[in-house]
């Protein structure tokens, strides 16, 4: 290992676990001894990851409020060095380390604000694809509409949720009180995606998480009707079928058809 290589590696032990070792190479100054000129760099590294996990987590903080939502940030930080060049996907871990960090652990709340939140920011961040009009879905011949398939914008994720996190993020975002946090034996769907360059979230009924699960694996427009025999019976299945789709498109979740 070259000398280079070999102050690089102690000047990032230290940022990360403040190794000691690496002050006496480091050259003094008239106002800044070495060992307060590595402080600067050990203080600088925390700081900027907190600040990155504030803006992304930010109902989350306020839920928790400054100085809880400090703590845990800071323990994350100190559990988890960076292993990304970009520092934006620096916080996708944090959700996972409150779920099974005490005391964060024991309030599930915290667990699922932070997943939700972090999807909107997947959302936000995904790759920007077409997306079909309604005008191009009514030009459609009505020999291909039985077997017409749909792929789903990028940006679409969905989530199993027994928290009213959405509840909490919109009040976040509206500037208003936080609601009382609620936690529920079941699980309810929650689609979160993009329309233009806003992060857009809603629930979803039964019958329309199954249709978009469906979608997502493949299947056109037939197989739509055919299973939402489900919830409809078969006269209502087609214009169930139909009403969803036309949602999906204005909604700019469709990004291309197939035939």
């Amino acid at each position: 290992m070259s000398a280079l290589a070999h102050l690089q590696q102690a000047f990032q032990s230290y940022v990360l676990r403040e190794e000691p070792g690496l002050a006496g190479r480091i050259a003094g100054g008239d106002r800044v001894d070495p060992q307060r000129r590595l402080r600067i760099y050990f203080d600088a590294y925390r700081l900027r990851l907190l600040e990155a996990l504030a803006t992304d987590y930010e109902s989350l903080r306020a839920l928790m409020g400054d100085e809880a939502f400090g703590a845990a940030c800071r323990a994350y930080v100190e559990a988890t060095p960076s292993a990304f060049r970009n520092l934006r996907w620096y916080g996708g871990g944090l959700s996972d380390y409150l779920r099974l960090t005490q005391p964060w652990s024991e309030q599930p709340i915290l667990h699922e604000v932070a997943v939700f939140e972090w999807t909107l920011t997947l959302a936000f961040d995904a790759p920007d694809a077409p997306v079909v009009r309604f005008e191009e879905l009514a030009r459609m011949p009505q020999q291909a509409w039985p077997v017409l398939g749909f792929v789903l914008h990028p940006s679409a994720y969905f989530l199993e949720l027994r928290s009213n996190a959405p509840s909490l993020r919109k009040a976040t975002d509206a500037g208003d009180s936080l609601p009382e946090t609620l936690i529920v034996e079941d699980t309810k769907p929650w689609l979160i995606w993009r329309k233009a360059l806003t992060a857009y979230f809603r629930s979803l009924s039964e019958s329309e998480s199954w249709a978009l699960a469906a979608v997502k694996e493949g299947a056109n427009f037939t197989a739509l009707c055919e299973g939402l025999c489900q919830w409809f019976s078969p006269d209502e299945a087609a214009p169930q079928a139909a009403t969803l789709l036309r949602q999906w498109v204005d909604d700019e979740l469709i990004s291309d058809l197939t035939v």
